[in-house]
């Protein structure tokens, strides 16, 4: 049952994001813990924000602009970050999506992404492992009829996983590289 969660968060996670983000604005609450930022050097000359998990403690920075939608409910915690539509510009969306306890074994985040693919007799089209926030991630891509698909995968502390999930936009791989590369555990 979990790997269908984490293959509907994979296959859908963009698309929920553009769902859940359209036309919402963040509660005062997240406007309140999002504060003006530096960006990470991809992309220097933009102001970002910065949105702060307090329960499952991290953070991540956004575009100054870009809207935060918090859901929550049973199950998994989804976080959709996206660009208002402008007129000619393409939407950027992206899903951060917490599936509490879903490595209650404690296992490496490579032992579990090989787990979880063996289970499905899955084979992305690429996959590798990566670094974000100075702790381990894997990520994969696969295409669909929404485009490619990315998604990046790391522990928060030790047994709930954290994935982000976008739908690749040559023009926005600098702003998705810096989101996932702004990512880092505070507690």
């Amino acid at each position: 049952m979990r790997f269908a969660l984490f293959l509907f968060l994979c296959a859908a996670a963009v698309v929920m994001s553009a769902g859940l983000a359209a036309g919402q604005k963040p509660t005062a609450a997240q406007e309140d813990a999002a504060a003006p930022s530096a960006a990470p050097s991809a992309v220097a000359s933009s102001f970002w924000r910065i949105y702060h998990n307090d329960k499952y403690g991290f953070e991540v920075k956004y575009p100054d602009g870009w809207r935060i939608n918090a859901g929550s409910g049973s199950g998994a915690e989804i976080i959709a970050i996206s660009q208002p539509l402008g007129a000619g510009e393409p939407r950027g969306s992206m899903t951060l999506a917490i599936q509490p306890n879903e490595n209650p074994r404690k296992l490496s985040i490579k032992e579990w992404f090989a787990g979880q693919l063996r289970a499905l007799k899955a084979t992305p089209e690429s996959q590798g492992a990566v670094t974000i926030g100075g702790q381990p991630a894997m990520f994969m891509e696969n295409t669909n009829s929404f485009g490619t698909q990315h998604s990046t995968f790391t522990l928060l502390h030790e047994t709930d996983v954290l994935s982000f999930g976008y739908t690749r936009q040559a023009q926005l791989e600098p702003t998705y590289a810096a989101i996932i590369a702004s990512f880092h555990v505070v507690k």
